[in-house]
């Protein structure tokens, strides 16, 4: 018999883990937290079939979080995304408009990638202090940052901050805030076997260091 799908059942689809600090290289008196508006977990409830393709992969409605950093003390911030675990599927990776190192997986099913999601940083709705702010990266550790394309997916790993220099540097502050934008997709039924339910479970960690 032919496999079949009536849905996807979602129950938990992508889950944010935003608890951890790393150490500073140099000691800060700064106490900061980091809190996700919105929730911690994005919930697509029952996926139906007539939303999926055969022969490419069908993006899901874009969902919408709030980061916010706050410290006790102005503290130099960075963000950090947890590196992929191989499960994103390179066909969804590809409609989402990033590459796999730069997007999450979405589980699996009967051994095959269910999908990916990507994280888009809002980069017109970071603030600082309350203020305006514009996003920096850097890819090697913070030796060298470069402004963040607008709606940009940056690679795992990567480090993003908060600046008001002119020269593209890191700057201080007590309350850090952006916009994120989650969006995945699920990959071509083609390449699933899908008999019954499954549960997208994908999982992404935000952590921060001391700059």
């Amino acid at each position: 018999m032919k496999p079949y799908l009536n849905f996807l059942y979602a129950l938990t689809g992508i889950a944010f883990s935003a608890a951890s600090f790393a150490a500073s290289p140099a000691p800060q008196a700064a106490n900061c937290r980091i809190q996700l508006g919105g929730g911690a977990v994005v919930d697509y409830g029952k996926i139906k079939r007539n939303l999926l393709r055969a022969a490419e992969a069908a993006p899901l409605p874009p969902q919408q979080r709030n980061i916010t950093i706050s410290c006790d003390q102005p503290a130099t911030v960075a963000l950090r995304q947890s590196g992929g675990d191989g499960s994103a599927s390179p066909l969804a990776s590809s409609r989402l408009g990033v590459t796999p190192q730069a997007s999450q997986g979405l589980g699996l099913a009967a051994g095959r990638n269910l999908g990916a999601f990507v994280l888009r940083w809002r980069r017109d709705t970071a603030t600082l202090d309350g203020s305006p702010a514009r996003l920096i990266v850097s890819s090697d550790g913070g030796a060298t940052w470069r402004e963040l394309d607008a709606d940009a997916a940056p690679d795992a790993n990567d480090l993003i901050a908060w600046t008001r220099d002119a020269q593209r540097r890191p700057s201080s502050g007590r309350t850090l805030t952006v916009g994120v934008r989650i969006e995945a997709a699920i990959a071509p039924t083609s390449t699933l076997y899908l008999g019954r339910e499954v549960q997208l479970d994908g999982a992404i960690d935000l952590s921060a260091v001391f700059l």
